[in-house]
Order: C-alpha cells, then sequence, then structure tokens
C-alpha cells in the first residue's frame, strides 16, 4: 500500500492528472476491510489444522488415590483344607497414561476440512464483495469533482470573453465612443463571475476531501481529473462478486451436510494403557506395580433421535433461503439497471440538444460582441447573451460528465467496472 501511495505521487506532482481507476484503487488499498484477507486466510489454516488433529493420537495422563470403606472379601470356609487368601487393600494408588488413535473415523476428519475450506472460502470472498462496494462511493464524489471542474473551466472562459470586452471597451471610452457605464457593466460582471469561480472551486474542495478521505491520500487542488470514456458491452449481463458469494455459501452449505452425515458412521480406534500404581490390575496384590493394556474399540451411534436428518434439513432450508435472496438480488440489481440506461439515453439525447444550442448561442454572441464594440447595444444585453452562452457551455459539459456517471453505475451494477 506504502509503495502504491508513493507511485502515484510521484505520478500526481508530475502529471497533475488523476483518473478514476487510479482512485478506486488507492481507495481499495486504504480500505480497512482489505485486512482481513489475510486474517481469514490464517483462521481457515489454523481451522484446517484443528481438523486434521482428530487423527493424532490424544495422550493423557491420569493419576488417582482413593480409600475403600469396604472392598471384596473371599470367605472358604468349610473346605477340607485350610487356604489363606490375601486381603484385598482398602488404600488404592495410581497414575496412568491413556492413548487412543483412530484407525476409521467414517470421513469426519476429511468432511470437516473440505467443510472449513468452503467457509474459509466464502469469508474472503465476502471481503471482496465488501471491497467492490467501495467503487460506487468513488464514483459517488468522483463525477461532481468532474463536474465542478467543468464548472470552473467554463466560467474561465466566461472571463476570458469578458476581458476581451473589457479591453475592447476600454479603448473606446478612451476614443470616447462608449460611456463608462457601459465599461462598468462589464466590470461588475467579472466581479460576479470570480464570486462564483470562488463558490464553485471551495465547492470542489469538500469534494475532494472526501475523496482523500476514501483513497487515504492527499489531492491537490490543481490536480485535474480525467473524464474516463467507457461503453456498454454486453447490456443486461450480471457479473456481481455477489454471485460467486453466493455459490460458495451455497457449497459451504453442502459441506456442512456432508459433515452432519458423517457424524452417524462407525468409528474405529485402537487404544493403550499403562501405570504405576498399587494395586496394580492385579486386585488381589497390594504390592506397586507397573502395568498395561491394548486393544481395539467400535463406536457406532445407531439412533440419534433424528438429530442428524433435522440438521440436514435445517442447512436444506437455509439453501432454499439463499436461493431466494439471490433471485431478490438479481431481480433488484435489473431494475436499477434499467433506470441507468434510460439516464444514459436522456443524457445522450440532452447532449445532442445542447450542443446546437451552444453553437448558435456562441454565433449570437460573437455577433453581439460586434455591436457592443459598435455602439449598437449596451454592455448589459451584451452580459445576458454572454451568459446565456456560458450556461449553454456548463449545460452540455455537465450533462457529459453525467453521461459518464450514469454509464460508470450502469457497470458497477452490473459488476464489469
Amino acid at each position: 500500500m506504502i509503495l502504491l501511495g508513493l507511485l502515484f505521487s510521484g505520478s500526481l506532482q508530475a502529471q497533475q492528472h488523476l483518473n478514476l481507476e487510479q482512485c478506486q484503487q488507492m481507495a481499495r488499498e486504504h480500505a480497512p476491510r482489505l485486512g482481513d484477507t489475510e486474517l481469514i486466510q490464517q483462521l481457515g489454516e489454523l481451522k484446517l489444522d484443528r481438523a486434521g488433529t482428530s487423527w493424532f493420537p490424544s495422550l493423557d495422563l491420569n493419576g488417582k488415590a482413593t480409600y475403600q470403606s469396604d472392598v471384596v472379601e473371599l470367605s472358604l470356609e468349610g473346605a477340607p483344607f485350610a487356604i489363606t487368601l490375601p486381603e484385598i487393600p482398602h488404600d488404592q494408588y495410581g497414575i496412568n497414561l491413556d492413548v487412543r488413535q483412530n484407525i476409521y473415523d467414517g470421513g469426519m476428519a476429511g468432511r470437516r476440512k473440505s467443510y472449513e475450506k468452503a467457509v474459509t472460502a466464502a469469508d474472503l470472498q465476502q471481503v471482496e464483495v465488501d471491497l467492490y462496494g467501495i467503487k460506487g462511493k468513488v464514483n459517488a464524489y468522483y463525477f461532481p469533482v468532474l463536474i465542478l471542474q467543468e464548472n470552473y473551466r467554463n466560467l474561465e472562459i466566461h472571463m476570458e470573453n469578458l476581458d476581451a470586452r473589457e479591453k475592447s471597451l476600454q479603448t473606446a471610452v478612451e476614443q470616447g465612443a462608449v460611456l463608462d457605464s457601459e465599461l462598468m457593466v462589464i466590470q461588475v460582471e467579472k466581479l460576479k463571475n470570480s464570486q462564483r469561480m470562488l463558490e464553485v472551486a471551495s465547492r470542489k474542495r469538500a469534494l475532494l476531501d472526501a475523496l482523500e478521505i476514501l483513497c487515504g491520500f492527499e489531492i491537490q487542488d490543481s490536480v485535474r481529473l480525467e473524464l474516463p470514456e467507457f461503453e456498454l458491452s454486453d447490456p443486461g449481463k450480471l457479473n456481481r462478486p455477489e454471485h460467486l458469494l453466493f455459490n460458495l455459501r451455497h457449497a459451504s452449505l453442502e459441506a456442512g451436510k456432508e459433515l452432519a452425515g458423517s457424524q452417524r458412521m462407525p468409528v474405529l480406534y485402537a487404544y493403550g494403557q499403562t501405570g504405576y500404581g498399587k494395586p496394580g490390575y492385579n486386585m488381589m496384590s497390594d504390592d506397586w506395580d507397573f502395568y498395561y493394556m491394548v486393544g481395539a474399540g467400535l463406536h457406532w451411534k445407531i439412533w440419534d433421535w433424528n438429530t442428524t436428518r433435522k440438521d440436514k434439513q435445517v442447512l436444506a432450508y437455509q439453501q432454499q433461503l439463499l436461493k431466494h435472496q439471490r433471485l431478490a438480488f438479481d431481480q433488484e440489481l435489473r431494475g436499477m439497471l434499467v433506470q441507468e440506461a434510460e439516464r444514459i439515453e436522456q443524457y445522450r439525447r440532452t447532449m445532442e440538444i445542447e450542443q446546437q444550442v451552444l453553437a448558435l448561442q456562441e454565433e449570437i454572441s460573437a455577433a453581439a460582441a460586434t455591436k457592443l464594440a459598435n455602439g449598437a447595444m449596451t454592455a448589459s444585453d451584451y452580459i445576458t447573451e454572454l451568459n446565456k452562452e456560458s450556461m449553454a457551455r456548463i449545460r452540455l459539459a455537465t450533462n457529459r460528465v453525467q453521461m459518464m456517471q450514469a454509464t460508470a453505475n450502469y457497470l458497477v451494477i452490473q459488476g464489469d467496472l
């Protein structure tokens, strides 16, 4: 992220240009959510390691020290010969090491790993979905800045026209052909135009500040944003990252169903025990002794009161809910695409008209400038025509930016930007 910022820093200082793709990339690199990717990957690896430990032998150390009030007593009264039987001790001590190793777990470990992998993949895709949403936020600031940038440029053109008229009128006033009041009208309009330029610059700075917060990078007032050019390659097609997320969530639920089914599979294991105590396995002995035992065992949950079946049914219902969520999501996207497509067409038709209006108004303003120079028109009337030209130019530039903004929004909604 730091390297990317340094690269952009050098680019901005050298060229004083910034495009939409750079802003979106910087906003992605600066997003706090991006740091979750590494954490989710590490968490997934830990879960996989934990799932694999079921194949590791378990070692348990147990100790005991007990005293029993009663013990088993053997009596052989009436036997034809005398027999002395040992007395079972009332106190018992022992320390044992128990070992257990799974031989067959019904596929539980493998299915748990598959489940954890599916969940991790879905969580990582959720991060991508959240990061993709940043593009819309960047667009919401970038294009309004573009509009203000174009407005400021048009106000500069307006000021250049006023400067030209001021110089010509100054000469006419000096020659006595025009009254001073006509020159003052131009000068007042210049002051008003300067005020409008200050207002536009202030609004632009406020939007740049908001864009800076998203991008995490200082943007100078002198930076010129570039107007992007987009084309709709395949209108109506949806390619959003949420679609992959839906697929991964469905896969994780399917893996959960398989994991639930493996809980009823038989488990075969080997076990062993060794220890030292008094008595050992010989309960009749009163001596400390070492002992051990090895064997194999089988565990099979034959009946679980339909718990497994209900767990699978719950996951199946969740898959149905996920399917309905995807259908609703696609329906909402298509509605948004229709609206943006209509806006694009509206701006296109409006631009065609505005271009004709601007061409005609430029001719009218040029004619008005000639009349003003010849004293056949007042400065106020000329200002009126010049303002019409300026407004026509601003409307045309604004519509051009708005059409590109609508196109960018369309592509973001579609998933192709």
